[in-house]
């Protein structure tokens, strides 16, 4: 019976949203909420079912924020423009200073 939940949880897919990284930090408190709950109860946090599904979920939503390439079209976007304005101002520099030692 737990190896068909622990299918059953694997084949469940999370669709991916804006709010991933809010869910996740509320699904972390859920986790240990529910650790601190069989804890005090003196149960098996190894095969609670429903910790299984927060562990499940928590993997999903990381894979979404893993996959999530937003913030990398902004870092390439920064890295295109600041390179080249770098080497723009150092052959400046360097000009400058030929200039002034013919002098």
């Amino acid at each position: 019976m737990d190896f068909l939940k622990k299918i059953t949880l694997q084949t469940s897919k999370y669709d991916c949203n804006p709010n991933d990284s809010q869910e996740l930090e509320s699904l972390q408190q859920q986790i240990q909420a529910r650790i601190q709950y069989l804890k005090e109860n003196d149960l098996d946090t190894f095969s609670d079912s429903v910790l299984l599904q927060y562990y499940e979920l928590h993997q999903q939503i990381q894979s979404c924020l893993f996959q999530d390439h937003t913030s990398q079209y902004l870092v390439i976007g920064v890295v295109l423009i600041v390179i080249p304005l770098i080497v723009i101002f150092r052959l400046k520099m360097i000009k400058k200073t030929k200039d002034q030692s013919k002098k």
